[in-house]
């Protein structure tokens, strides 16, 4: 029998403390190891009891959940998920940035099965972290040569589908593309609801490319990224036009949908990219697109965070080709837009 999960439980309210131990005593093979108040006791309790997985706040006193992400990470580095306010956002993706794994919205009484839906949700998720390896990770800057094969190629609408660790991922890969860039992007990032406009405003933070919520009946525009509204689902139509339809009570893979309408509407001008994350989605969506003759990559399962999607991707065969995130950016800049509408598509 494996040793119970050690998790450290880090907020300043004792209310909230008080609630989340109660809701991982449920789970058996999770041991509440320790409690702290702040972001500073937060880092010497992890030194000393060094748990499994670390629940922090972003807003603490005398050290903030990014500054706490930032010292456990270099001194004893831990699996961290951050659980806070859909108002902070931001924070969140900061924190994330600093080397935390994932993150949860606190919980709403009343909403979804209050307190019943979140604890299940958090056990469920410390389970899933415990399960990730805390081996470092390499994400090699530089501008590459884009691989030969891709110089000249073209596409009409490029798809990134990610989850665990996706969101440094895209935030790098978006910088290091130009607003000039002359096809659209469509991103399917997994995420918990409530921080889907967040995401929106860091990445666009990050990125000279013009971040935009995808609407129905939007036509996308190069240069431009499109991210789903919180539980719903983006996919282009055969039209060059988005449709985006609501999911709640639904299970979906997000990834899967977005690239299989890139390979409907786009044919062998599709292209499509899966990066870190947990589970298979993308496999699939991203399979499609090769048999529709477009471009599919994966990002070098070694510089994920956590490489199950683009090592799905990749023992499907739905791509050959996989890439660190500065790589698949000096890819992605060599390929051209579309062609004008009046010339035909090639065969």
């Amino acid at each position: 029998m494996n040793p119970p999960i050690q998790v450290l439980l880090a907020d300043d309210s004792p209310t909230i403390l008080r609630m989340f131990t109660g809701l991982l005593a449920s789970a058996p093979d999770i041991r509440v190891v320790g409690t702290a108040s702040d972001g500073k006791e937060a880092v010497e309790m992890v030194q000393s009891l060094r748990p499994d997985v670390v629940t922090l706040d972003v807003r603490m006193p005398r050290m903030d959940g990014i500054d706490a992400t930032q010292r456990i990470m270099s001194e004893a580095p831990s699996r961290i998920l951050v659980i806070s306010g859909a108002m902070d956002a931001e924070l969140s993706f900061k924190a994330l940035q600093a080397g935390a794994l994932e993150v949860m919205p606190k919980p709403t009484p009343g909403k979804d099965g209050g307190l019943t839906s979140f604890g299940h949700q958090l056990i469920h998720t410390i389970r899933a972290m415990a399960e990730i390896p805390l081996a470092p990770r390499k994400l090699v800057l530089g501008h590459p040569a884009p691989p030969p094969m891709l110089r000249g190629g073209r596409v009409n609408g490029f798809g990134l589908v990610a989850a665990t660790g996706g969101p440094p991922a895209l935030a790098m890969l978006l910088s290091l593309l130009p607003p000039s860039l002359p096809y659209p992007i469509f991103i399917a990032q997994h995420v918990s609801v409530g921080f889907t406009s967040g995401l929106r405003q860091w990445l666009g933070a990050a990125s000279p490319l013009q971040l935009e919520m995808a609407r129905t009946g939007t036509r996308p525009q190069p240069g431009h990224v499109y991210l789903a509204p919180d539980g719903h689902l983006m996919q282009v139509l055969i039209t060059g036009e988005l449709l985006v339809e609501s999911v709640q009570g639904r299970h979906v893979t997000a990834g899967d949908t977005l690239l299989t309408s890139l390979a409907r509407a786009h044919g062998n001008r599709a292209g499509g990219a899966v990066l870190t994350g947990m589970g298979t989605d993308g496999a699939m969506g991203l399979q499609a697109i090769r048999r529709a003759g477009g471009l599919t990559l994966v990002q070098n399962p070694e510089s994920c965070v956590v490489p199950n999607m683009p090592e799905a991707a990749l023992r499907m065969g739905a791509s050959d080709m996989s890439l660190t995130i500065d790589e698949l950016a000096s890819a992605m800049r060599a390929l051209s837009g579309a062609l004008p509408a009046t010339l035909p598509l090639r065969s």
